[in-house]
């Protein structure tokens, strides 16, 4: 299939919402102010910021993922559809969800054409007055250069929040939490291990998590210490 051919009834296929990336999987940390804000709020368009891997697309995955039983919403990873080479075109016509979360804006700022269709995208949005609109990005609405100006100045229509990262207590929870829904046991040492000795960006944390879950299984062992340090070579 032609990407740049893709429309509105394909577009849900290639945007698969990962099953574990619900609200409660969502290790809060020092946002509770954010989640109440997704979950209570009527806001209409709400632009979160943060730096890779606090868990921006985490909150858009649950957010459509609790919409989704009682009305229409669209999951809209920008970074994956521009490496895919998805037109900008998909965009047309997102206004009739009930939902449009839009993650990743930074990866497209420079690209004219994404610029171009994400204005008018905003506009019909902010028009009807029937959606409501989500955004991700690495940085505040106002360090984020566009291609087109006034992109910028519809990203001030709405509420700005900063996505802050995990203290390494909360990514420990997160790392068992997470291992517990794929059925591994994950000691309180091993987790604080994994966080201190691996780095502590949560999506390269998951990674490894994935990858040691596949190592468990084929070598029947339990997530040690030792085992860890076996299976990654440090």
């Amino acid at each position: 299939m032609d990407r740049g051919l893709m429309n509105l009834q394909q577009l849900p296929l290639a945007m698969q919402l990962p099953d574990a990336h619900t609200f409660a999987t969502y290790v809060t940390g020092e946002n509770q102010e954010v989640l109440a804000l997704l979950r209570e709020s009527t806001e209409p368009f709400v632009y979160l910021w943060g730096a890779h891997g606090v868990g921006k697309s985490h909150l858009l995955h649950a957010m459509c993922a609790q919409l989704h039983i009682n009305t229409t919403a669209m999951y809209v990873p920008l970074r994956d559809l521009l490496e895919q080479q998805v037109e900008a075109s998909i965009l047309r016509g997102l206004e009739q969800f009930s939902l449009v979360c839009i993650d990743d804006l930074d990866a497209v700022v420079n690209q004219h054409d994404w610029c171009f269709e994400l204005f008018a995208l905003f506009n019909r949005i902010q028009d009807r007055g029937q959606t409501r609109l989500l955004v991700t990005a690495a940085m505040s609405p106002t360090q984020l250069p566009a291609a087109i100006p006034d992109t910028q100045s519809r990203l001030q229509w709405g509420i700005a929040v900063q996505i802050k990262a995990l203290q390494d207590a909360d990514k420990a929870q997160a790392l068992r939490q997470r291992a517990a829904a794929l059925g591994l046991q994950l000691r309180d040492e091993t987790a604080s291990f994994m966080v201190q000795r691996l780095g502590r960006d949560m999506a390269e944390l998951m990674a490894t998590l994935a990858q040691l879950d596949r190592a468990s299984m084929a070598a029947q062992r339990r997530l040690t210490i030792p085992f860890v340090k076996q299976v990654l070579d440090i």
